[in-house]
């Protein structure tokens, strides 16, 4: 959970029809299809430790909580929202993050709730197990090149979309099958506008399922699944970047063709 130097200039999708099954993406990881039970322990479960990660700098805590025999872990972080060092953060944006990832289907990020830990209030998120930061694996080839190549392109339209400019080889996870879990966004929801032309950071090809669901965002709905999480300007910020990211779709599907664009 540190933040290096950004590494995502090294991540690569490749050009070209790659044929991909449409759900390829999904990571078939603990949680998936049990973010509503797994919500409700977040919630209400009793945190019977916390202790310091003793990494990240925005120094989260482990809690482990329990309920009726089940045991689970999650990190916590009271980022009030603000300027950080620099950044503007909040522990809200990491709540937004698992709520747009259940709006647009991708199943990346862990379940994430609001709670009150030692009296502060913090967002608290699932503890995957069994994962480990990207930066450990890195130099080792994916077990499925093709699916790992979607995963990356995911990441990059949900990190446009938010405008994460954190992702580093330390801020998202890699379970036994390659499939991948993105934490730390802390640092997302900003309101800037611009997604820029650089290809390291924009996809190249684009997940067909999750760009459906990105035209039919507007702004009210998004107002009504964020309530309180993210202000009427970081929404409306939001849907500007998801309009400049089609565009460049259009442009490239215009350049190349469908069948180069889109993942099969």
């Amino acid at each position: 959970m540190t933040r290096p130097v950004l590494l995502l200039m090294a991540f690569s999708v490749a050009r070209g029809g790659v044929a991909v099954a449409q759900e390829a993406h999904q990571c078939p990881i603990d949680w998936v299809g049990r973010g509503g039970e797994i919500e409700e322990l977040l919630l209400t479960a009793e945190p019977v430790s916390v202790e310091d990660v003793g990494m990240g700098v925005t120094k989260p805590s482990k809690v482990v909580l329990k309920k009726d025999g089940v045991e689970l872990g999650a990190a916590f972080k009271p980022i009030q929202r603000g300027r950080q060092k620099g950044f503007w953060e909040s522990y809200e944006a990491e709540i937004a993050a698992y709520e747009l990832d259940k709006i647009l289907g991708m199943n990346m990020v862990p379940p994430t709730v609001e709670r009150v830990i030692n009296k502060q209030k913090g967002s608290l998120q699932y503890w995957v197990k069994d994962c480990k930061l990207y930066k450990e694996l890195q130099g080792q080839a994916p077990t499925r090149p093709s699916e790992w190549s979607h995963q990356l392109s995911v990441m990059k339209m949900f990190d446009v979309l938010i405008m994460n400019k954190d992702r580093n080889a330390q801020n998202f996870l890699v379970d036994g099958d390659w499939h991948m879990v993105l934490i730390d966004h802390s640092r997302g929801f900003i309101t800037e506008d611009d997604i820029g032309k650089d290809e390291k950071k924009l996809p190249v090809q684009f997940d067909r399922k999750m760009v459906e669901k990105l035209r039919s965002l507007d702004a009210a709905s998004l107002e009504a699944s964020f309530e309180k999480l993210l202000m009427g300007g970081q929404v409306k910020s939001l849907i500007k970047r998801r309009d400049a990211l089609l565009a460049y779709l259009d442009e490239l599907v215009a350049k190349q063709g469908e069948a180069r664009v889109f993942f099969n």
